[in-house]
């Protein structure tokens, strides 16, 4: 029981949050324009810093020979949500929504709302682990994960929803802020620039401690911000109830239980997986849809009334399978 009040405390947590950006969003005051500029710096400016400030301390003093793991993670999660997405589209009916619907189920929000919610652990104090910070650490280990989910959303997903040719990808998109990155601390990380960083004599640590600074706001204000989209979605169009129950059923059971299976065979497999990495994973499968798909339908303006409803209305489901999951979660890593 305490640990159920526990998953549930966490998930309040960041409905508060939520709830604060939906409602600044219905008074207008986050305005379409402000939450799109919001959202550049916190992907130009913020998630990188956090990036830097989470996974440079934890690559550089930690045993990393087990987390090569979580990338692989991502992209075996992108794989079979591709295929989860193509099957809910074909069990729903709505196979002319095939492309977007696989979009939907691969690409997840794989970023801020799990480190949003290691945060969130770390100040509820909910979930002990040996590893330390909880919220530096978990954010470490995302971090890792969004290697190489990042630049495959921006290949894969959007070209799924843009629907172009291999001569009409948008392979620029790839490039983004964080996984650039993070490709370049994971670099200084592991070589002796990493003495330049880190340490109070270090010479450039100054760098290191602005970019503690600006991580401390990534979390805060991408939920606020995920709250605020929400409000404002608009031009919704029904989603008929036999594909929003198989969507929801394979997204919020079935892929988890993947990444349960896919934690199984790692540890059969004899490879050291801590609690706290567990945890990530657990998490990682049963994220909803990524906020960004509804930026790519705009700026293609293609699925817009398709996915602003299915993200809506997949965020609404996802919060009592998450105290769920939490819960599953807690228990399943003590065994660890």
């Amino acid at each position: 029981m305490i640990l159920l009040w526990f998953s549930l405390e966490t998930v309040l947590t960041l409905l508060i949050l939520g709830a604060a950006g939906f409602w600044l969003a219905k008074k207008g005051i986050l305005d379409s324009e402000t939450r799109h500029k919001l959202s550049q710096a916190l992907m130009t400016v913020f998630l990188p810093a956090l990036v830097i400030a989470q996974l440079l301390p934890a690559a550089s003093q930690s045993d990393w020979k087990a987390l090569w793991v979580l990338p692989l993670l991502g992209f075996l999660n992108i794989v079979f949500g591709l295929i989860l997405g193509a099957a809910a589209a074909f069990l729903g009916k709505k196979r002319g929504e095939l492309l977007p619907s696989m979009a939907a189920m691969a690409f997840t929000n794989t970023g801020y709302v799990p480190m949003s919610l290691l945060l969130a652990l770390a100040l509820t104090k909910s979930f002990a682990s040996p590893e330390g910070d909880i919220g530096k650490t978990g954010c470490a280990y995302v971090a890792l994960y969004l290697v190489v989910f990042s630049p495959l959303l921006w290949l894969i997903g959007y070209n799924l929803i843009a629907f172009c040719g291999a001569g009409g990808m948008k392979w620029k998109k790839c490039l983004t802020p964080p996984g650039i990155t993070a490709l370049a601390t994971l670099v200084v990380a592991f070589t002796p620039l990493s003495k330049l960083f880190l340490g109070s004599s270090a010479p450039l640590s100054f760098v290191f401690s602005a970019a503690s600074l600006l991580c401390d706001a990534v979390c805060p204000l991408a939920i606020v911000l995920l709250g605020a989209s929400l409000g404002a979605v608009e031009n919704r169009e029904k989603i008929e109830l036999p594909y929003l129950f198989s969507f929801a059923f394979l997204k919020y059971l079935a892929a988890p239980a993947f990444a349960l299976l896919c934690l199984f065979v790692i540890r059969k497999a004899g490879i050291a997986v801590t609690p706290l990495m567990a945890l990530v994973i657990i998490l990682e499968g049963c994220m909803p849809p990524g906020l960004n798909l509804i930026i790519i339908c705009q700026n293609e303006k293609k699925h817009v009334p398709f996915m602003t409803s299915l993200l809506f209305m997949s965020y609404l489901i996802f919060v009592p399978f998450l105290v769920l999951w939490l819960y599953l979660a807690f228990n399943i890593t003590k065994t660890i």
